[in-house]
């Protein structure tokens, strides 16, 4: 046993990027159900988002068209109020009772001009009202857009990053499988080298372990038989031709090697 732990390798080998792709085949399977399950959320994401910010661009511009609808119906009132001043005016100028009365008809001029003036800055404040609300759509777009594009540079680069971590969460566990393989390789040629422990984070040790205890216990028994062989080729010289024990030596030699 003792000596078994001594011929094992000590070192453990490093993980390298060239070789995080062991098994390609199963590795990249389930890498790709990772980067399908992101895309497919990611797309539905985004057509959620798009759906949501079309409806809120429509509303923007129903709003744009009441808009405008309000700010040429203020228009029209200022003209028509403009139109009933200047009637009331011209009616107040020819009325003999008013006509002798300029303080009146300064008067009504006087609060005329102040609802012109109120009129005025009322559709002013609408026409700016109205600038705001038409510059939305627009703004909204962009904001879209702008929007739009940082998500797919983000969601990309999650998708991109899912598949990356795909490939080193199954690397955990191809790489003991690959270890494995090249193992029973071994042990099916004959050879009994104690496997080196598995690297740190690696999946199936408990697997691992119980395929080294497996080996360990081979080579154990491999010794002990090459004792038995060698007490029967010391207790056979002398007594046998060298001819007759030429094929003992030759399975010593080799139940040997298969230790080394």
């Amino acid at each position: 046993m003792a000596e078994a732990a001594a011929a094992a390798p000590s070192g453990r080998h490093q993980r390298s990027f060239k070789n995080y792709l062991l098994d390609r085949h199963f590795q990249l399977k389930y890498a790709g159900y990772l980067v399908g399950i992101a895309a497919l959320l990611s797309v539905s994401l985004g057509g959620i988002l798009w759906r949501s910010s079309q409806q809120i661009i429509e509303q923007s511009r129903e709003m744009q068209s009441k808009s405008e609808q309000i700010v040429a119906l203020g228009g029209e009132v200022v003209k028509e109020s403009r139109k009933v001043s200047e009637v009331v005016k011209m009616n107040i100028v020819k009325d003999p009772d008013y006509a002798d009365d300029p303080e009146l008809l300064n008067a009504f001029t006087a609060d005329s001009k102040a609802q012109d003036e109120r009129l005025k800055k009322q559709q002013e404040q609408i026409e700016a009202q109205n600038a705001i609300v038409r510059a939305q759509p627009a703004a909204l777009e962009t904001q879209r857009t702008t929007m739009f594009v940082a998500l797919v540079v983000v969601l990309g680069a999650l998708v991109v990053a899912l598949g990356i971590a795909g490939i080193l969460v199954t690397h955990k566990v191809a790489g003991p499988i690959h270890k494995m393989k090249r193992q029973l390789a071994a042990v099916g040629a004959g050879r009994l080298q104690v496997p080196t422990p598995l690297r740190k984070g690696d999946e199936l040790v408990e697997f691992f372990e119980t395929f080294r205890t497996m080996v360990i216990s081979l080579r154990e028994r491999q010794e002990v038989e090459i004792g038995k062989l060698e007490q029967a080729i010391a207790a056979l010289e002398g007594k046998a031709e060298p001819a007759a024990l030429e094929p003992l030596l030759a399975l010593r030699h080799d139940m040997k090697a298969a230790l080394d």
